[in-house]
């Protein structure tokens, strides 16, 4: 999504979510004998997700995005998010992704793995991809997983 400047200001947001509502859909996406998306996949789509909202949607709103003025620092949040029906307590995330290679963790229930980057928008590729798996091992930290480290994502 981007929300393009308007009269009342110059500003433009942009944002990339990828939200899975539907559990017996993503059940059938997986292949017969898995029941969860890997680390490694997920990397993957905050990656892309990263890259669309920093990179492809700025690019779409302007002519030349690197003279855009910022309204604050430019941030990146990585979320991992469970969602289900809002009568019921939330799903625990190691039930779409299999979050063993960081270790065990001290939470009984996960339904939520976030973190936010300061940082400027426009990075190379292998640059994106090691600080993307530095903030996940941070993320993962927060989350008590305490022996989580960089090796587990690559």
């Amino acid at each position: 999504m981007a929300a393009l400047p308007s009269s009342l200001g110059a500003q433009v947001v942009t944002f990339a979510e990828v939200l899975l509502e539907d559990a017996a859909a993503w059940a059938a996406c997986l292949p017969a004998d898995v029941s969860t998306r890997s680390l490694e996949e997920v990397q993957a789509v905050l990656f892309a997700a990263w890259e669309t909202a920093a990179d492809l949607l700025p690019a779409a709103t302007t002519q030349d995005p690197t003279h855009m003025q910022w309204a604050g620092a430019p941030t990146v949040e990585l979320r991992l998010s469970a969602e289900g029906p809002h009568d019921r307590p939330r799903p625990d995330l190691g039930t779409m992704i299999d979050l063993s290679p960081l270790g065990p963790t001290d939470r009984s229930v996960l339904p939520e793995m976030a973190v936010t980057i300061t940082v400027a928008p426009a990075l190379e590729r292998k640059e994106r991809q090691g600080l993307l798996r530095r903030a996940f091992v941070y993320m993962a930290h927060s989350c008590g997983f305490v022996e989580a480290d960089e090796d587990a994502l690559l």
